[in-house]
């Protein structure tokens, strides 16, 4: 397969609107911490009190230090209550420090979103709405919206101190007609989501950790995911995200992993449904990602990674790979030079 037919591939995928699946290597170029990050921040700072703490944590710690990557260790691990809100708030923390630099040179007008290029792109077009389903907390979406012009919803109400949206999503309109709307799934919550004392959710543009009852709402990767998830805000995002996810008509994920046991297996019963396009960049290929194209993603898959000074491409004719010198179709910015 030649360049064209791999723009082709590309384009195809593009013009059918299709749901952006982001993952941590989306925000990675806007130096937001990723996984491994992550890992190495809570090994580094979270510390067990008390024996009970104590135990539980070294399980954790003994997995890290075994290579496993943040998601395996800590999954089924049974952690303590304070334990678990250390991870919690040490993860918001960890994450929020890069978002709030992300942020202030976002209102210098010194960052540049390559998001915002691919979702203005998108709107050229009859689309109404782009959706977005994601598992990072960070707002660079949100960031990359507004860096465009571009209204986004992600399920609160306006305001400083917002409410949930709930089933009756809020339109803007403009010289009587509904303005274009992102729509941001965040399936594993946001920074700016936060519990009360009295258990109800709201949304707050906040760069600190208020003294008080405040909870960070984020699904820590691993060991309460489930648990959390029946809960709001998470189930009116994951309903969302499965609407779009089961509506598809091709899916374009940036950055993803591949490794979130819920937007898989709804990615996969799309694909069972329809042949359609699906593709997946990133500077690094998860193996996850490449069994899912090769093994589970049907005939018209495109999975393009970093390979030294250029690219590799993997489609259906050349599921190992096809090396394409001096090209960079695997970045955000030059994905979009391929298809526009």
């Amino acid at each position: 397969m030649d360049i064209d037919g791999i723009a082709k591939l590309a384009q195809t995928c593009f013009a059918s609107n299709p749901v952006l699946v982001l993952g941590s290597g989306a925000s990675a170029p806007h130096q937001l911490p990723g996984m491994d990050a992550l890992k190495y921040h809570l090994m580094a700072v979270v510390a067990a009190d008390g024996p009970e703490e104590e135990t539980a944590w070294d399980q954790v710690r003994q997995a890290f230090e075994a290579g496993e990557h943040l998601e395996k260790a800590l999954t089924g691990k049974v952690l303590p209550t304070r334990l678990t809100k250390k991870i919690v708030d040490e993860t918001w923390r960890c994450i929020n420090a890069a978002d709030k630099a992300v942020f202030f040179r976002a209102l210098c007008g010194t960052e540049v979103f390559p998001l915002a290029t691919l979702l203005a792109s998108l709107f050229r077009s009859s689309n109404k709405t782009v959706d977005i389903v994601t598992t990072n907390y960070d707002r660079i979406a949100e960031y990359a919206c507004n860096s465009t012009d571009l209204l986004f919803s992600a399920g609160f109400i306006p305001g400083y101190i917002q409410l949930r949206e709930g089933g009756d999503p809020v339109h803007f309109h403009r010289g009587g007609k509904q303005m274009r709307t992102v729509r941001i799934w965040k399936v594993h919550g946001s920074l700016d989501w936060f519990e009360r004392a009295d258990g109800s959710a709201i949304s707050a543009p906040l760069f600190d950790l208020p003294d008080g009852p405040i909870t960070p709402l984020i699904v820590t990767p691993g060991f309460n995911k489930f648990e959390r998830t029946h809960d709001e805000p998470f189930r009116s995002a994951i309903q969302g995200a499965d609407r779009s996810l089961e509506n598809a008509d091709a899916f374009l994920c940036v950055g993803f992993g591949f490794r979130d046991t819920h937007i898989e297996p709804k990615m996969l019963g799309r694909c069972r449904q329809k042949n359609l396009p699906v593709t997946v960049i990133a500077r690094s290929l998860t193996d996850e990602a490449l069994g899912f194209l090769r093994d589970k993603a049907g005939a018209r898959y495109l999975g393009i990674e970093k390979s030294g000074t250029g690219s590799r491409v993997y489609v259906a004719e050349h599921p190992g790979g096809l090396f394409i010198a001096d090209k960079d179709f695997w970045s955000m910015d030059g994905f979009i030079k391929l298809v526009t």
